[in-house]
């Protein structure tokens, strides 16, 4: 077992990657009358891979873990696993595995299941990948990667609606690489090095550029992240996806966009130990200015995800906005890391906490809304009604995503929604006064978030039930287990809120330059259930309430945004149709390849297996 376990310490990139490749080389074999097999392999990879990582988490606990492949694709490769990485990289792997048990429902009957789980376990080695990534060229990479991978997921029915907007998935995600490229570019011209730890070291040396380069990063993983005005995607694509997909990708995917961001001002924070006084100030005068920004984009980003989920009739539409909103919580946070620097640690914490959080509860409301259109067929929340009598284990599973989602005590959202109202207070008693306006629109969010989900709940499972679902039966299967697993997570978190932060959010701020005296004081030992925090979700939850009986009343929740705001409207169908034509004819011929010639996988899977085995030796 300690051979085993040494062998994991020292090799786990490359272990990660090479059982993630050999299940990519067995998917195609195992078609058929094989697909519980396949189904099985994939679940059993993904979990084999999580207790990897797990294994080594006393040994980062204690130090970051480096690795170094010189050899590999030409300039070489550097991983580097820290407490920041390997909580996402877990947490990526924990849904990943809870979605795969969904898919066995979802997907069923859909056809086409082998290149549905190859592109999955290739998106999942792909996140992998941009987590461990050491510099920004290897996590350029694997972001391409997970973004090409990811986008195969999402047209998966291969329909025309689904080509079209799949059309607008790739090119917003080849906007992005483009753009993260951009920011690479500018940033190594000036400072010569591609890592992340070093990233810093000429950071204040050069000029107004490092706000260009800051500029494109931010808009490459805003993409990825749903930041408005970059999330166009978000609402275009979810509807026309596979249910286990939107939980996927609001799951983690959209949160590598979160992480790159904040990977990128802690590194810039770290790399400065040592440095000159001056340049130590630039920098973070610098991180000030794009913190003071980045923090006005995530409370837009907030306001305008939540106000376009309320006026949704339809669900996945409304959890679609919701994803946008959500993220918008997260990118405030970044930007009081950034904003406030070594004081920035709340804004950390908050932001990585409710990364983890949110991808535990929308996962979840996803499978629900898809259990729901499975029985009903139905995805118009106006149409739908007293289905907790039909469906008790949704209705029950639902209400605790959505107590989540909407912050009650003692469910998980409550915890990271407090850290991150905390972290704004900081941003304005610490900063500039003007960020009490955001305080109050971060109130103002909160209660609207309620309201769509008193709104979401009340239609679909409270009220009277039309009389065509009379007969409606709830089904349990493998993809109830999936549900249950991430219900109890969601109230787990809750009951413990300290658990997470003590043994995973704590110790990877400590190892980030914040100042140690904030981590202490606002951190250590917080109790979430303070008098202050409490009366403040009173406040939250009275005021949802309000809006939702006035929204009701006067008729607000059927205001139609203009045209040109409305990603599905007839204004950007021309686009769409043009665009998803071309995208089509490719992949036709793509999926003829896979479904008529398993040779040609077989002989290229085993040829990257063959090539990242010699690069070892």
């Amino acid at each position: 077992m300690n051979a085993v376990r040494l062998a994991v310490q020292l090799w786990l990139p490359a272990i990660l990657l090479i059982v993630s490749l050999i299940e990519l080389f067995l998917i195609p074999l195992l078609g058929g009358k094989r697909r519980r097999a396949r189904r099985m392999t994939v679940r059993g990879v993904i979990l084999l891979t999580l207790i990897f990582m797990m294994s080594i988490f006393s040994e980062v606990l204690d130090g970051p873990i480096e690795y170094r492949m010189a050899d590999l694709f030409g300039n070489g490769v550097v991983f580097r696993i820290d407490m920041l990485s390997l909580i996402f990289m877990i947490f990526a792997a924990a849904i990943f595995f809870t979605v795969s048990l969904y898919t066995a429902v979802d997907i069923k009957g859909c056809g086409r299941e082998r290149s549905f789980y190859m592109f999955f376990m290739i998106t999942y080695m792909a996140t992998l990948g941009t987590l461990m990534a050491g510099d920004l060229l290897s996590f350029f990479l694997f972001f391409e990667i997970m973004t090409f991978a990811s986008f195969a997921l999402m047209v998966h029915e291969r329909g025309q609606k689904v080509i079209e907007a799949g059309s607008i998935y790739i090119y917003f995600g080849i906007a992005g690489g483009l753009s993260i490229l951009a920011g690479i570019l500018v940033l190594s011209a000036y400072t010569q090095n591609y890592e992340w730890i070093t990233l810093g070291e000429k950071f204040g040396e050069i000029g107004a550029v490092k706000y260009v380069s800051a500029v494109f990063f931010i808009i490459g993983f805003g993409i990825k992240a749903g930041m408005v005005p970059l999330h166009h995607w978000v609402p275009v694509v979810y509807p026309k996806s596979h249910l286990s997909v939107n939980a996927l990708s609001s799951g983690i995917l959209m949160k590598i966009g979160g992480y790159g961001i904040l990977r990128l001002i802690v590194s810039v924070l770290t790399s400065t130990q040592g440095q000159q006084e001056g340049n130590v100030t630039t920098i973070l005068l610098t991180l000030q200015d794009i913190g003071a920004v980045v923090i006005w984009i995530g409370i837009i980003t907030m306001i305008f995800g939540v106000i376009a989920a309320l006026e949704q009739e339809k669900m996945v539409r409304m959890l679609a906005y919701h994803s946008v909103s959500q993220m918008g919580y997260v990118i405030m946070g970044i930007g009081v890391t950034a904003y406030l620097g070594f004081d920035g640690a709340m804004g950390f914490a908050g932001s990585v906490y409710h990364m983890i959080n949110h991808g535990i509860f929308k996962a979840l409301l996803f499978m629900v809304a898809g259990v729901v259109f499975f029985r009903t067929r139905e995805k118009n929340m106006y149409k739908l009604g007293g289905l907790y009598r039909k469906m008790p284990f949704a209705a029950a599973v639902g209400l605790i995503a959505a107590l989540g989602i909407t912050g009650m005590p003692l469910f998980n959202g409550f915890a990271s929604k407090s850290i991150l109202h905390h972290a704004i207070i900081e941003a304005y008693e610490y900063g500039h006064p003007a960020f009490r306006w955001a305080e109050y629109l971060f109130t103002f969010v909160s209660a609207c978030t309620t309201a769509s989900f008193i709104k979401l709940y009340s239609h679909v499972f409270l009220g009277p039930m039309p009389e065509k679902y009379k007969y409606v039966k709830e089904k349990y299967n493998i993809g109830t287990i999936g549900m249950l697993v991430l219900a109890l997570l969601v109230v787990f978190i809750g009951v413990f809120p300290n658990f997470l932060m003590n043994y995973a959010i704590i110790p990877s701020a400590r190892a980030m330059e914040f100042d140690p005296y904030f981590i202490d004081k606002y951190l250590t030992s917080m109790n979430f259930f303070n008098t202050k925090d409490l009366n403040s979700m009173i406040l939250v939850y009275t005021s949802g309430f309000i809006i939702y009986v006035a929204g009701v009343k006067f008729n607000l929740f059927h205001f139609h945004l203009p045209k040109q705001l409305d990603p599905e409207s007839d204004f950007y169908q021309p686009l769409y149709k043009k665009s998803g034509e071309q995208i089509r004819s490719v992949f036709k011929k793509l999926e003829q390849i896979i479904t008529t010639s398993d040779v040609f996988i077989y002989g290229v899977m085993l040829l990257l297996l063959i090539i990242l085995l010699i690069s070892f030796l």
